[in-house]
């Protein structure tokens, strides 16, 4: 539908802020940082004509430079077999398709600019030109420092707002009520207009500037779209205030409306009463418009083949092995140790080198909340956080307490790390500033000669206390005051217990000792912290979760129910809790005491085994930082990996989710002899057990956003980092614990920082299932609109049949065999650190062939 109006018609500003919202960052709080699908906003287009109508909102490049793709070809990343599969998947005729391939290969330095913003070289940018007013660089800072102090969390200690002040009812008391006049609201025109509501001033602003109601839709949206950050936070404040710890009155239209004002304001102030509306422009009538007509996309084809073969090139090193993994084997006796971990690709590593260590651990993946979802608060929690998907609204709560006694908190007056005092003036402030700022200088120059060491008074993000108490089982059906059951009930316990062992398959066989094993990341340089925790825990590590799925587990109650619904937990089966940092590759263990004696074998041959793990892990690590050390000792590995996390000047502490690119759902023996080079999520999965796609369809509901909306963030963020990304973190400040920005008066930067997605290879998931295509048909009925994922190639989806290997790839035109050549095979080793020696780059697929050890 258009964006703007034609003459005569009446303009709905509620409809057409409702409908501009669509286009615009759908990012949290930093203290959510969920990943998600930056380009939503086109997903009901197919994938390539998404990206390219993108690209004309917003300005941004939709691929890698085309010298990017020739040299990955030549240097074999990308195939000729790919080459032939991407034009084959073009639709060309063989006329066209000869063309084609011959063109690919000529210079065009060109062909991947991004083409002109609709969104900031519209009428607006038109305007201001033809008035020769920077605009933005007047109105800006006055907004983003508004906006930042109004929703401020906690870095001032001043609020700006009275309580149940929302942001237009503060502007205006900040205009009319201050002794010094709020700049540059003062102006006569707009101090009297600033007591009408903020519809009718944006309406009344909108006459003076734009003069014609159907560019009225136009220039908003392009408001909006100058500083998406800040516009789109407003706009998930706006409908969730719940999204902030101290919860803020905010709107869209009263953005605006101040925004507006200011406008208003300043054009006033340098051009007086009269002035040129947008109306009035003699080259209006050349400026293009947002509607249909200039947002048919416009796919460049050379640049569409190019990128379709290398990610053809890169699925089908794992689709070749598959192909040739042997048949299922027959389920023996029970491993010695289970272990659960979440899917996350992080874990893809740690797994394989504890199989290979410890041959008697079997591994599942599932997501790492464990299917309990809750509002959390610990011990010094003032606020519970959402411990579940972002989709889940959770309806208990569960609180942290302890039985032991607990060292009095010191006077934050004598800690320079959290410097607060008890009166504030301004004489003070200048003292404590002149004499406290010389220790902060010595402690920053001697952390300059000693980066590695930890800066006093921080706390290791994402710990948790082993000694805390969760209270899990309730006591009451009463609600409390804000409506949330505390605690879970024996039948909810069961519920959840046995929705995740039936989705991983893990209903029989038990092992004596199963580990939950949640992951979460701390590291001192890292304002995006929470993107590196657990995704599915709403961006918080999942240790809570991983404690009480073990806690239930193991509950009499809750396997009596669990037994009448046909899952029989042996009495000589014991859960137990942990949590891995995958920063520092350290493993915690919770609630060790109450263990039952009889496990204590398994869980020291199981932390034995872990930390042998832990330090290869750190080794496979190292070989991509620059300044790694590149050694075969992996004590030395685990050291560096330690320090990264500690010191303040390392901007990559952790690459997180760099080089996603594979998500496997189907049986652990599918993947586990594959070297997969850290790249897969891992979901288990028993097809067997699921005949008609319900389990599968629980599955996918969670992979194709939170996998996908992983994979697409950081693919995005990869090829157009200014635009679809954060850019460099360096200057990044964050602001009002919202999130980040450049400098103090930069709008909130989006996306992901050039720090955590400069080695990424920039390719969509690829999600192979091991099921029969109807079974998955009958799941991808059950999931809605969510088909769009795999519909519109937003993911590239392929069968694995249970029996025979036989891969089928799900397309518009339903499925396909996929046929790849027989000389594509996957290479061989005997385990994982003789594949990784002397390798900076990706690695291919690999077969690992010799024995565990």
């Amino acid at each position: 539908m258009p964006i703007h109006k034609h003459k005569g018609d009446i303009f709905d500003l509620d409809a057409a802020i409702q409908h501009m919202a669509h286009w615009l960052p759908s990012q949290g709080p930093i203290k959510d940082f969920i990943h998600h699908n930056t380009l939503h906003a086109v997903q009901h287009f197919p994938f390539h004509e998404g990206v390219a109508v993108a690209a004309k909102v917003f300005g941004a490049r939709s691929y890698l430079p085309l010298a990017d793709y020739q040299q990955r070809f030549q240097t074999g990343r990308i195939t000729p077999d790919a080459i032939d599969w991407a034009i084959a998947q073009s639709g060309c005729s063989t006329q066209d398709a000869q063309i084609l391939r011959d063109s690919m290969f000529k210079d065009d330095h060109t062909s991947h600019h991004p083409p002109i913003s609709l969104a900031n070289d519209g009428i607006r940018n038109a305007w201001v030109n033809r008035l020769e007013i920077d605009l933005n660089a007047l109105v800006h800072p006055v907004m983003f420092r508004l906006l930042s102090n109004y929703l401020d969390q906690g870095i001032s200690r001043w609020a700006l707002p009275k309580n149940g002040e929302n942001f237009w009812d503060c502007v205006v008391r900040l205009t009319l009520n201050s002794l010094i006049p709020l700049y540059p609201f003062h102006q006569s025109i707009v101090r009297e207009m600033l007591r009408e509501n903020p519809e009718q001033v944006i309406l009344t602003c909108l006459e003076k500037i734009v003069g014609d109601e159907s560019l009225y839709s136009q220039y908003l949206l392009e408001v909006l779209l100058g500083h998406p950050g800040w516009s789109g936070m407003v706009h998930i404040i706006e409908g969730n205030p719940q999204a902030l710890l101290a919860p803020r009155m905010i709107s869209l239209k009263q953005m605006l409306a101040v925004e507006l004002a200011c406008e208003l304001a300043f054009v006033d102030k340098k051009k007086g009463t009269h002035f040129l509306k947008i109306a009035e422009l003699p080259e209006l009538a050349a400026i293009p418009l947002f509607d249909e007509d200039h947002l048919t996309p416009q796919v460049p084809l050379k640049l569409r083949v190019w990128h379709e073969a290398m990610e053809w090139s890169l699925h089908s090193e794992l689709l070749a092995a598959l192909r040739d993994q042997p048949a299922p084997k027959v389920a023996q006796a029970a491993p010695e140790v289970q272990a659960i971990f979440c899917i996350d690709d992080r874990e893809c590593s740690l797994r394989r080198y504890l199989e290979e260590v410890h041959p008697g651990v079997e591994t599942f993946g599932a997501p790492g909340f464990f299917g309990i979802d809750f509002l959390y608060q610990g011990l010094d929690d003032v606020y519970p956080v959402a411990q579940c998907p972002a989709v889940i609204k959770p309806k208990h709560l569960i609180k942290s307490s302890t039985t032991l006694q607990r060292a009095p908190k010191k006077d934050p007056r004598q800690d320079l790390s959290k410097m607060h005092f008890s009166a504030h003036s301004m004489a003070r402030g200048w003292i404590y500033t002149q004499t406290l700022g010389f220790a902060y200088a010595a402690r920053l120059a001697w952390s300059v000669f000693r980066p590695a060491t930890k800066l006093p008074g921080i706390r290791t993000l994402s710990e948790l206390e082993a000694h805390g108490n969760l209270h899990l089982l309730r006591e009451s059906d009463e609600p409390n005051e804000d409506g949330y059951l505390l605690g879970f009930s024996l039948a909810e316990m069961a519920d959840r217990v046995a929705g995740l062992l039936r989705s991983i398959g893990l209903t029989q066989n038990f092992a004596p000792l199963i580990l939950a094993a949640a992951h979460g990341s701390s590291s001192v340089n890292n304002p995006h912290f929470a993107a590196y925790d657990c995704g599915a825990c709403a961006g918080k590590p999942g240790a809570p979760n991983a404690r009480a799925f073990a806690w239930m587990a193991n509950h009499p109650g809750v396997r009596d129910i669990l037994r009448q619904r046909g899952i029989d937990i042996p009495d000589t089966t014991h859960f137990a809790a942990s949590m891995h940092n995958t920063s520092r590759d350290e493993m915690t263990y919770f609630d060790e005491p109450s263990l039952d004696k009889s496990v204590h074998p398994q869980m020291q041959a199981f932390k034995r085994a872990m930390g042998i793990a832990l330090e290869r892990n750190a080794r496979e690590r190292c070989r991509w930082f620059e300044l790694g050390p590149q050694t075969p000792d992996n004590k030395v590995a685990h050291r560096h990996v330690v320090t990264r996390a500690l010191s303040i000047f390392e901007p990559r502490p952790e690459y997180n989710h760099s080089n996603n690119l594979y998500c496997v759902v189907g049986r652990r023996q599918l993947t586990r002899h594959l070297f997969l080079d850290r790249r897969a999520f891992l979901q288990s999965y028993d097809p067997q057990s699921d005949v008609d796609g319900e389990l599968l369809a629980k599955i996918l509901s969670a992979i194709f956003p939170v996998c996908g909306g992983i994979n697409l963030e950081y693919l995005f963020s990869r090829i157009d980092n200014s635009m679809y990304g954060a850019g460099t973190k360096l200057p990044h400040n964050v602001i009002g614990l919202l999130g980040v920005a450049n400098g103090v008066e930069g709008d909130l930067r989006t996306g992901l920082p050039s720090q955590m997605i400069e080695v990424h290879e920039p390719a969509r998931l690829l999600i192979v299932v091991e099921q029969c295509t109807d079974v998955i048909d009958q799941a991808l009925v059950k999931l809605a609109g969510l088909r769009e994922w795999v519909d519109n190639d937003w993911v590239r989806f392929v069968s694995c049949d249970p029996q025979t290997r036989a891969l089928m790839l799900y397309g518009q035109q339903g499925w396909q065999k996929i046929t790849l050549p027989s000389a594509l095979v996957a290479p061989s080793a005997k385990r994982s650190e003789a594949v990784i020696v002397g390798q900076t780059k990706t690695i291919p697929v690999h077969q690992l062939t010799g024995r565990h050890v």
